[in-house]
């Protein structure tokens, strides 16, 4: 039934802050007029994983945004939550290269109190701060 909780899922999750064990960052936002929901691609106890494994995982999980949606993000950050902000997570365009250098992927970060624009290298590990997106 629409609007009813499940009771272990809602124990797990209160015990899961209690312990700290809680990823307590948003797992969906709506920027604009589009909603997002914001993956990691790590899996168990990771701590980074390489190019080729990064993107293969976003295609994966239909994640693999491009230009598109990257400046639309810029052009309404204004809507990104603001627990996402201050360095704690770093999206992740995987579908959007440098034009002149297609080893460079397009991410988006937090720095100097706004959401920015940047190109890194794809043969970098690639971390938990990363998120890639995928429409809703």
């Amino acid at each position: 039934m629409e609007g009813t909780l499940n009771p272990d899922a809602v124990a797990t999750a209160f015990q899961q802050i209690a312990e700290g064990t809680q990823d307590m960052l948003p797992t969906e936002m709506t920027v604009g007029n589009r909603t997002y929901k914001i993956l990691g691609f790590l899996r168990g106890d990771e701590k980074s994983v390489i190019d080729h494994t990064m993107v293969e995982r976003a295609k994966e999980m239909n994640a693999n945004l491009g230009e598109d949606d990257g400046q639309f993000l810029l052009d309404n950050q204004q809507d990104i939550p603001v627990a996402l902000g201050g360095g704690k997570v770093v999206f992740v365009f995987t579908d959007w290269h440098e034009p002149y250098d297609p080893s460079l992927v397009d991410c988006v970060r937090w720095r100097d109190d706004r959401w920015v624009q940047y190109w890194r290298w794809l043969d970098y590990g690639w971390g938990g701060h990363g998120r890639v997106l995928r429409r809703k």
